[in-house]
């Protein structure tokens, strides 16, 4: 994993959406070094090496192992003394959190003085429901809590488990909009979830969103701090903000009813939200299909 540190503050620093160096702190803008690009570059080409041969299911151990050589060890100190390092290959920050992509789990680090954004996380799942005739298991796209501890210097760290192929959005980089598609349609059925239960997410961004690339199943595991239980097309606004991001340079190349659809006033409820974006499937895309991701072909 490469970190960069801002030369006017020293916070940790992460590559936005133009390919810039951002500081989330002070919010300075700086350009890639040779070095730094020369270095960004190889360790983006292994991660979409193996993303891609997970994709496409021709991935074996080797390549697991391979993108994993890549992870770097953070070490955490808990309030009793207990020590606790994570292994990631990704670390993303998100609203002043702190998150760290691992192999089978997504690491919170929420900053000292806001004790209650940890516990909102929780609060908030169990505000979820689910349709009875829910036979695609809807519940295991959202977070399950696997530990919960108070740090020595007051922050509070949360583990959710996820499945192994699974990588946070924020790491694909800039997506064809035949993939950014079923990204949407997923997202436009998680909002659903939500639209039923009574919960406003309220953090739908590239950093709370995990996909498994060779399955095309999406998992909203981030943000849940934000959240709160109220009704309200917010979420449905995220979502067009979200994908517009994702898509990035390719925006341009998306069909005429798909860019209309991510700019347009979105419907009263997200039930109806999903059926326009129905339409835009159908008119846009000639029905649903799968598309393999070939993560080689995606430009850096």
């Amino acid at each position: 994993m490469l970190n960069f540190k801002c030369r006017n503050c020293g916070g940790e620093m992460s590559v936005d959406r133009r390919g810039d160096l951002l500081c989330s702190y002070c919010d300075s803008r700086f350009v890639f070094t040779d070095r730094d690009l020369k270095d960004y570059k190889e360790f983006r080409y292994k991660m979409l090496y193996y993303l891609s041969a997970v994709a496409n299911k021709t991935a074996a151990d080797s390549d697991a192992e391979r993108i994993w050589e890549s992870a770097e060890g953070e070490q955490f100190e808990t309030a009793d003394g207990t020590d606790i390092v994570i292994n990631h290959i990704y670390m993303g920050r998100y609203d002043g959190v702190e998150i760290y992509t691992a192999r089978n789990s997504v690491v919170f680090v929420f900053p000292s003085g806001c004790p209650g954004l940890a516990d909102r996380f929780g609060n908030s799942l169990k505000c979820l429901s689910y349709p009875s005739a829910d036979v695609r298991d809807l519940s295991q796209y959202f977070p399950h809590i696997t530990g919960q501890f108070t740090l020595k210097d007051g922050r509070m760290m949360l583990a959710v488990s996820k499945p192994e192929n699974v990588f946070p959005l924020g790491a694909f980089g800039s997506l064809p909009p035949v993939h950014a598609a079923w990204i949407t349609s997923r997202l436009e059925n998680l909002c659903c979830v939500l639209e039923y239960s009574g919960v406003m997410h309220g953090g739908i961004d590239l950093e709370s969103l995990f996909i498994n690339a060779g399955t095309h199943e999406l998992y909203l595991l981030g943000g849940w701090w934000k959240s709160r239980t109220e009704r309200g097309v917010s979420d449905l606004h995220m979502v067009r903000n979200t994908v517009k991001k994702l898509m990035g340079r390719y925006l341009s190349q998306a069909p005429g009813e798909y860019r209309r659809f991510l700019d347009s006033v979105t419907a009263k409820d997200a039930y109806d939200d999903f059926a326009q974006w129905d339409q835009v499937i159908q008119k846009g895309f000639g029905g649903r299909r799968f598309e393999k991701l070939d993560l080689t072909d995606i430009k850096i």
